[in-house]
């Protein structure tokens, strides 16, 4: 049965373009137009762009503080809805360039580069050529948390870019690089907090040291432009998501059918104990090191939106690209109706889903046991990246 469906790859790739295609058409048709016309309300990019604001009128020290974040929500327009800004300052940083243009004009430019960021990721690990690639670009852009991303201005998509070009930079043996790349998980860290670890326990010591430096570079630089007060703010806001007018932002994460007691605690040290097992065992694929990090990430914390999900798909690339089994396939198709599903089947299902991608990964594909050319890996890359492998 198993060699019966492998053989029928391109009716498989057929069928996926035309559930891509459904998707996509659905969302620019229905979904779109809703999130479009309310993004005073709706989209989250207004919350850093206020804050970009705070920190260029008023002093990155106050960026935390909920009135300034609020004065400069309403300096938009009244119809924009005032909420805190809890993203780390990075986040503010990268949005500051675009306070030079009037809102809507940057709206339109961080939705382009958000774009632009989920084409980089489908270009550089989508796996297959032709037909197949076109599939997984459409079921890419068609399921649902993913465009709802994009719709509500969230930076998942750029965080996707950083994990995919870090491992591009691994395969084309430029260790340091990949750590850099890394670096940019500051901008949301929990969708893929895990993944230097991750790399570290596999061995990719340069990799880890890189992104180290570079974060706490970044970490450096943060405290001493909020100073005292800024990073005394910046605890007192987080300390409201653990209030329960913050329970959306754990609706899709462990803590949501756990809570924040001590059987989460359990749940994240068993679950940072199988990425750590999971990432030796697999430390001969990088490919499945940064999948391992990034199932282990989205297990982790107890903060996470279903638009968050975009990076499964991304683990489920990576799986792909190196040999996925049968039951990780298997788990991958179920895992990708659930995520479309994710508003009607809520949490529970997709955690399951999950935890089994990840358990899956625990046992070794014996690479080492049954050496590729080396020439394999590079094959599975775009043709123009192929050329910069050999080189």
């Amino acid at each position: 049965m198993i060699t019966y469906l492998r053989a029928r790859r391109r009716l498989w790739a057929a069928a996926g373009l035309l559930v891509g295609a459904m998707l996509t058409v659905w969302n620019l048709i229905v979904a779109a137009p809703l999130f479009v016309t309310e993004y005073a309300v709706r989209n989250d990019f207004r919350l850093a762009y206020a804050a970009a604001l705070v920190g260029l009128r008023d002093g990155y020290g106050r960026l935390y503080d909920l009135s300034a974040q609020q004065t400069a929500i309403r300096s938009l327009g009244p119809a924009f809805n005032p909420q805190p800004f809890i993203s780390p300052p990075p986040l503010a940083w990268l949005v500051t360039p675009l306070t030079f243009v009037p809102f809507t004009a940057a709206l339109v430019i961080w939705s382009a580069l958000l774009v632009a960021a989920l084409l980089w990721t489908w270009y550089l690990l989508a796996p297959g050529e032709g037909l197949a690639r076109a599939a997984h670009l459409l079921l890419w852009i068609g399921v649902f948390p993913v465009a709802f991303g994009v719709m509500v201005g969230q930076p998942g998509a750029l965080v996707a870019a950083a994990v995919a070009t870090a491992w591009w930079l691994l395969r084309a043996d430029r260790p340091w690089l990949a750590g850099l790349a890394l670096s940019l998980l500051v901008l949301k860290p929990q969708l893929a907090l895990l993944v230097p670890l991750a790399l570290l326990v596999a061995g990719y010591r340069k990799t880890f040291a890189s992104w180290l430096i570079a974060s706490v570079v970044i970490g450096l630089i943060a405290l001493a432009l909020l100073g005292v007060d800024g990073v005394a703010r910046y605890r007192d806001v987080l300390a409201q998501t653990q209030t329960a007018a913050w329970d959306i932002t754990r609706r899709y994460s462990i803590s949501g059918p756990l809570g924040l007691g001590w059987p989460l605690r359990i749940a994240e040290v068993a679950v940072l104990a199988l990425t750590i097992v999971a990432a030796w065992r697999q430390r001969h694929s990088p490919e499945r090191v940064v999948a391992v990090g990034i199932a282990g990430s989205l297990l982790f914390t107890p903060y996470l939106g279903f638009q968050d999900f975009l990076m499964l798909l991304v683990t489920g690339w990576l799986l792909v690209r190196s040999g996925a089994t049968a039951v990780q396939v298997a788990i991958l198709v179920v895992g990708y109706a659930l995520l479309e599903l994710a508003l009607v089947v809520m949490a529970v299902p997709i955690l399951v889903a999950e935890a089994a991608l990840l358990l899956s990964m625990l046992w070794s594909r014996r690479w080492d046991s049954n050496p590729r050319p080396a020439t394999y890996e590079a094959a599975a890359l775009p043709a123009e990246l192929r050329r910069q492998f050999h080189r």
